[in-house]
């Protein structure tokens, strides 16, 4: 057991060698600095050009929650007064006598802070959520290029400006920065700090990472399923090392050597993950009266009374399985000889009554809203390659497929797949660890990649249009 011990610690100290000199690779340096600070100019000036072509004011607002919000802490409370309008009561929940809150949790309104109290409740979302969704790419690049710089990858800087272009415009970031809507700002606010959690946590800053993974936590709460890969890279020490290996050989030998737990790096990150659990249960009971209420048992008894089985329950599985991997755009013919049928990206449902016939307008036409997802390998096709074969095996990989098994499993077991989207939106908390995934497989860019990835963007694009302007119509 002693050899067996001392053979693992030699084998510590020589990997651990070169530790340093890998992880000071100038990933910052000059021209990935230029790179990045060019993603994030083309991807602004993507955003601004396609709002402008799919007529949406760059400047207006698109549900004001999170801008209410933040007027409400600048002035000392949790409650918010929302103007009247099309969004004023969606998702709004009423407590303590007649006052009117949002479950959703505060991070994107404190961000708006700054700029409520200089333009007051005209501060415009929509621009506020373009400009955090242009810092995307750039954060993307530079995951990729870090990972590179600490041997888990091989790709070259170009490869990675590639996958990230592909990535960001081939999926539903797209649409999810546009028109500024609370549940979409939301999502955009999660991704940036769950890419700089994942950049921090490379770069062996793991304190930091969790902080940033928390304010991704209080933008979304299934954020929360991506701590324990923060904890797995800590341990690895950015995966620059193979502790998780070494102590499970250990375990397997039936003499665990506990002095291989790095306690010194876990240390930070489990502090600050205490403090971010703290901050939820302190919010939870100020609101809602308990730490364990997030109050999202009140807006389904207030606002979704037909959910009957609760926010989570296994018998939503069936219908989300379908709703996020196996929905399809709808192509509707008027006949057998119609060489011309209609696409709809948006997979639109009949509006019907209570004797189930649909709804009709003034004008005779059915009533519509808007559809149930569409698979998320529609609007991203590279995520196919999630699944090509890898020649060596890689226990990160294996920690990423985890994340992702347990983000998945999370928005199957929820009582709803999303509404007013394109796309399998919830999915999105896991697109980070996605991106990263693929970027760690074998596959090559190549021409099949990219013309995956010329796909997904061309979808995207006439998924956005379609959203923005459901009266559009799309025919072959």
């Amino acid at each position: 057991m002693v050899s067996v011990a001392r053979g693992l610690m030699r084998d510590r100290a020589a990997e651990g060698a070169g530790t340093e000199r890998v992880a000071d690779a100038p990933v910052f340096g000059r021209r990935n600095l230029l790179v990045a600070g060019a993603l994030f100019l083309f991807s602004l000036w993507t955003l601004l050009s396609f709002q402008i072509a799919f007529h949406v004011n760059p400047f207006g607002i698109g549900t004001p929650h999170y801008v209410a919000q933040a007027e409400a802490f600048l002035h000392g409370r949790w409650n918010l007064d929302l103007p009247a309008g099309p969004h004023g009561e969606t998702d709004v929940i009423v407590l303590n006598g007649g006052r009117h809150y949002i479950v959703y949790p505060p991070f994107p309104a404190i961000l708006l802070m700054p700029l409520v109290a200089i333009f007051g409740t005209a501060t415009s979302d929509v621009l506020f959520t373009a400009v955090l969704s242009a810092l995307i790419m750039p954060l993307l690049f530079l995951v990729l290029e870090q990972a590179r710089a600490n041997r888990l990858t091989s790709r070259v800087w170009l490869e990675n400006v590639c996958i990230t272009l592909l990535l960001y415009l081939g999926s539903i970031a797209l649409v999810l920065s546009l028109d500024g809507s609370m549940w979409f700002t939301a999502h955009i606010t999660a991704m940036v700090f769950t890419l700089l959690s994942l950049l921090l946590a490379l770069r062996r800053h793991f304190g930091w990472s969790a902080l940033a993974l928390g304010c991704a936590f209080f933008s979304r709460a299934t954020v929360a399923l991506g701590f324990p890969f923060l904890f797995y890279l800590a341990w690895q020490d950015g995966g620059l090392r193979q502790d998780v290996e070494l102590f499970a050989r250990t375990v397997r030998a039936r003499a665990p050597e506990w002095t291989l737990i790095p306690w010194r790096r876990l240390a930070p990150p489990l502090a600050v993950t205490a403090a971010i659990v703290l901050l939820f249960m302190a919010r939870n009971t100020i609101i809602f009266g308990s730490p364990l209420d997030s109050g999202y048992a009140e807006l389904i008894d207030q606002k979704y009374p037909q959910v009957t089985n609760g926010p989570f329950c296994i018998c939503y599985v069936p219908a989300n399985i379908v709703a996020n991997f196996f929905t399809f755009p709808r192509v509707s013919f008027t006949g057998p000889f119609d060489r011309a049928p209609q696409i709809d990206m948006l997979n639109h449902v009949d509006l019907k009554d209570a004797s189930g016939k649909n709804i009709v307008d003034a004008s005779g036409n059915d009533v519509q809203q808007y559809g149930i997802a569409v698979s998320v390998f529609v609007t991203t096709p590279l995520f196919l390659f999630l699944f090509a074969r890898n020649r060596k095996r890689s226990l990160t990989r294996a920690a990423l497929w985890a994340t992702l098994g347990l983000i998945v499993i999370a928005v199957l077991l929820f009582h709803a797949s999303g509404w007013r989207q394109f796309g399998a939106r919830y999915l999105f908390d896991g697109y980070p660890y996605a991106f990263l995934l693929l970027a760690l497989n074998d596959i090559r860019v190549d021409w099949r990649f990219a013309a995956l990835g010329v796909l997904g963007i061309l979808i995207n694009i006439l998924g956005a249009q379609q959203f923005l302007n459901p009266q559009t119509a799309f025919f072959l």
